[in-house]
């Protein structure tokens, strides 16, 4: 689950990495300077995918905001300022049998947005992994 909202230095970013079961196996989120939140949300996906590889080979993305995911399914065309991003996350689905890009629901994106503004790294809840904050 993939998220990135408005930031005071630019565009705060959050992910999760979840079980079939929901559990978190691991946690990213940061700051990405001067960037609006679609291009944070690409960016985002892609470290989340990279952190995915290791737990399995069947990737299902929720994405906010919605709009992201459209064009990472190829819904809907990619505005030509993402396309970098666009073909770097497409290159990296490439490692999984199957890949799925959705909308992400209020819920998911509230779980990213604690990840990415508002939650202090390791204060998530109980026996979850800390979140790993990288600054771009």
């Amino acid at each position: 689950m993939v998220g990135a909202f408005p930031g005071r230095e630019g565009a705060c970013y959050g992910a999760a990495v979840l079980a079939p079961e929901g559990t978190v196996l691991r946690r990213l989120g940061g700051v990405r300077a001067g960037a609006d939140p679609a291009a944070a949300a690409m960016e985002a996906a892609l470290q989340a995918l990279w952190a995915a590889r290791s737990f399995g080979r069947r990737a299902r993305v929720w994405i906010w905001p919605g709009e992201v995911a459209g064009w990472l399914a190829r819904r809907v065309p990619v505005p030509e300022r993402y396309v970098g991003w666009f073909v770097q996350v497409r290159a990296l689905s490439h490692a999984f049998r199957e890949v799925e890009f959705l909308p992400a629901t209020a819920e998911e994106a509230h779980l990213a947005r604690k990840v990415a503004c508002g939650s202090e790294p390791g204060t998530e809840g109980a026996g979850s992994p800390p979140a790993e904050l990288v600054r771009l």
